[in-house]
């Protein structure tokens, strides 16, 4: 009597691994400690409107002398523009970087970036030195110290980053496969970026 052979398993191929899983842990990391930022900033912002739509009786608010509270729109509408630039120079450093293995181009890059965003931080001290109010003076000035003053110590901790990558381009740390820290770098530089134009948007021009 013949025997029937077993039938031959069918083979199915392996699952198409995730987006998720085909990003670098760095930068993954980059991008949730990015999100927990994101809220951060996000609770300033609604304490800002809360100020702004439910204390403040009068806008712009007076201060304790009875004059209205200013602020440098223009000085600090060029010190906005120097720290977008900034995400374009760190971008075309990346870009000649990945693309053409140009080292001495995003060491220039770098270099360019860091000294706009040491501008941004020396403009905004100086803003701070002439401003005729202080954080005891009215709700609005707390809520503007708050939030100008972590969006400053984030772009020194962004200059720090960039810094540090820095160090390691000229010791030929990174190839153009491979740069990994740096690119968490840039996306952290972008996000600093995005939310002070936010920040001169909501509470400088509005």
């Amino acid at each position: 009597m013949a025997t029937t052979s077993p039938p031959t398993p069918l083979r199915v191929p392996p699952p198409m691994p995730s987006r998720i899983s085909q990003i670098r842990p760095g930068i993954l990391t980059m991008v949730f400690f990015i999100g927990s930022e994101v809220m951060l900033f996000a609770s300033f912002f609604a304490a800002y409107f809360f100020i702004r739509f439910n204390v403040a009786e009068v806008w712009p608010p007076l201060l304790r002398n009875g004059e209205p509270l200013a602020l440098p729109l223009l000085i600090t509408g060029i010190n906005t523009a120097i720290l977008v630039s900034s995400s374009f120079t760190i971008h075309w450093a990346e870009h000649r970087f990945k693309h053409y293995g140009d080292r001495k181009s995003l060491e220039r890059g770098l270099l360019v970036t860091m000294f706009m965003g040491a501008t941004f931080l020396i403009i905004q001290i100086n803003e701070y030195a002439h401003l005729t109010f202080n954080p005891q003076d009215v709700a609005f000035a707390g809520a503007f110290f708050t939030l100008t003053g972590f969006h400053g110590a984030h772009v020194l901790l962004g200059l720090m980053i960039l810094f540090f990558c820095y160090v390691r381009v000229r010791v030929g740390d990174f190839t153009p496969q491979w740069f990994t820290p740096l690119q968490a770098g840039a996306i952290y530089w972008h996000f600093v970026d995005v939310v002070w134009v936010l920040l001169y948007l909501l509470v400088y021009v509005m």
